[in-house]
């Protein structure tokens, strides 16, 4: 490895293995200050692994990190993090009822003394917390409190929460995922003024768009290799695509124009809730519809209610034709499926296995006397790691060991199982790699050509003009505009209409 005056991180042979199973092999790796070093890789490429390593959390078989030209060995995260390296993980973990300054100090306040008794230094936290949101070119106020802020505003705390320990080298773990076009935008530009202080900056994304525009280097896993470390600048999106997946050729899905069918499956109309305002809404079958809109546009409550998750005050919904009353228990046995945006929280049970995750939602059909067969709950899922190509060592492999492209095929195959009619697909390749994406538009085109309506609600714009038949918009839970993603400039309205409310 190439020595360099300014590198503050370099592994030499870093290697892990977990049960005999050898994960990462040989990793040599290095990082300057005032750089941001991507990596990409697919799920399960190692990048994961070594980050983990990095961080404290696991250790290494073999190998040696050299910080600061000295040679460390983190047996524990906090260790890791006494030596300035901090991640910025891509689950914000924040107190919602505490305010900015108490989230960016919560379990590491500043004190003071007086008269002998130690007490919480409020007013240095608060000049504390100014600082560093003044570095991040953000109006918050220290005072502020959580759960009154979106999506992006809770990223940024979440930076500034990191910032506060005085790192030296940063990580940042997928740090727009869930972001519309303009908070993504901020927080890149965010992320580039951290570089040019000085800072070290490791970047994980699998948005290749977002590596191009901001990363100085990009190093590519796997299969636990490293297989090359390149300048951004000798790089193309479809050259990196090419090192992460061991192809020289690898084709974007784009969606064929197809025949209109005239029979609506579903549809609502002058919707009403604590955010949906007078939306209405029809999918034909064999249609994907898509529905962009940016964080806070109300996407994911149109989803929710659909489903009958999320309750309406006022508008009517029609399957078929026929009126029906929104819920849970109707959309199971009326064949809609919901694929949530959240699939830790909303859609998996994590130490549950695979095949146990599959059956979940029609467990009925597994139903033999007074027991569940388990020898047909175990075929099904059998055939779906087969069919969807999902990586796990059986159908028994708990759920929560699968990368989250594979985990979001399991959630997939639960809802196939079911034959459903009408899919709602809220954020669907949300944090997974390029190859389980295309497989995914791949599935959900294949689904609309044989008669199912798709409902593919999305922030990233990109992935609704190649996969969508046609596109409405939503801004602040309103409707702001139906588009044909093939027509001349759909790009421009389409981005126009997210961000500024007008058509």
């Amino acid at each position: 490895m190439t020595k360099n005056m300014n590198t503050i991180l370099q592994t030499h042979g870093i290697g892990k293995e977990f049960s005999g199973v050898r994960v990462l092999n040989n990793i040599n790796f290095d990082l300057r200050a005032g750089e941001i070093h991507a990596l990409a890789g697919e799920n399960g490429a190692g990048k994961s692994t070594f980050i983990k390593i990095l961080s404290g959390l696991y250790s290494p078989n073999g190998g040696e990190i050299v910080l600061q030209d000295k040679s460390v060995r983190f047996e524990n995260v906090g260790m890791s993090e006494k030596a300035g390296i901090r991640t910025v993980h891509q689950e914000i973990n924040l107190v919602p009822f505490f305010n900015v300054y108490q989230n960016l100090f919560v379990g590491d306040e500043l004190t003071k003394t007086f008269a002998g008794i130690k007490y919480t230094d409020d007013a240095a936290m608060k000049e504390k917390t100014r600082e560093i949101l003044a570095k991040l070119k953000t109006d918050l106020s220290p005072e502020t409190y959580i759960h009154g802020l979106d999506a992006s505003h809770h990223r940024i705390i979440q930076i500034a929460k990191v910032l506060a320990q005085k790192p030296s080298l940063l990580i940042f773990d997928e740090p727009t995922t869930s972001l519309g076009e303009e908070e993504r935008e901020q927080l890149l530009n965010i992320i580039v003024s951290l570089k040019q202080i000085g800072m070290g900056i490791i970047y994980i994304s699998h948005n290749l768009d977002e590596i191009m525009k901001i990363a100085d280097r990009v190093t590519v896993f796997r299969d636990g290799n490293l297989i090359d470390t390149k300048d951004i600048s000798e790089c193309t999106p479809q050259s990196i695509i090419t090192m992460m997946i061991g192809h020289k050729k690898y084709i974007t899905y784009h969606r064929k124009e197809v025949p209109k069918q005239e029979q609506v499956l579903l549809e609502a109309s002058n919707l009403v809730n604590h955010k949906l305002q007078n939306i209405s809404i029809k999918l034909h079958r064999g249609e994907i519809l898509g529905v962009a809109g940016v964080v806070g546009a109300g996407k994911s409550e149109l989803a929710q209610a659909l489903f009958g998750i999320d309750r309406t005050t006022k508008g009517k919904f029609y399957l078929k034709g026929q009126e029906f009353k929104p819920g849970t228990t109707f959309s199971l046995n009326n064949r809609i499926a919901l694929v949530p945006e959240e699939r830790q929280e909303q859609g998996l049970i994590p130490n549950f296995s695979v095949e146990k995750n599959i059956s979940l939602s029609y467990l009925k059909q597994f139903k033999k006397g007074m027991q569940i067969d388990t020898k047909q709950e175990r075929k099904v899922a059998d055939a779906y790691i087969q069919d969807l190509s999902i990586k796990a060592t059986g159908p028994e492999q708990l759920i929560k060991y699968l990368s989250g492209g594979n985990q979001q095929k399991a959630i997939l195959s639960r809802w196939l199982h079911g034959g459903f009619e009408v899919g709602l697909f809220d954020e669907p390749t949300k944090g997974i790699d390029v190859k389980a994406k295309e497989d995914i538009y791949l599935l959900i085109g294949a689904l609309a050509d044989q008669g199912k309506g798709i409902i593919l609600f999305s922030s990233y714009l990109p992935e609704l003009l190649n996969v969508c038949d046609r596109i409405i918009v939503l801004t602040n839970g309103f409707f702001n505009g139906e588009f044909d993603p093939k027509e001349d400039g759909a790009e421009e309205k389409i981005v126009h209409a997210m961000l500024t409310g007008k058509v």
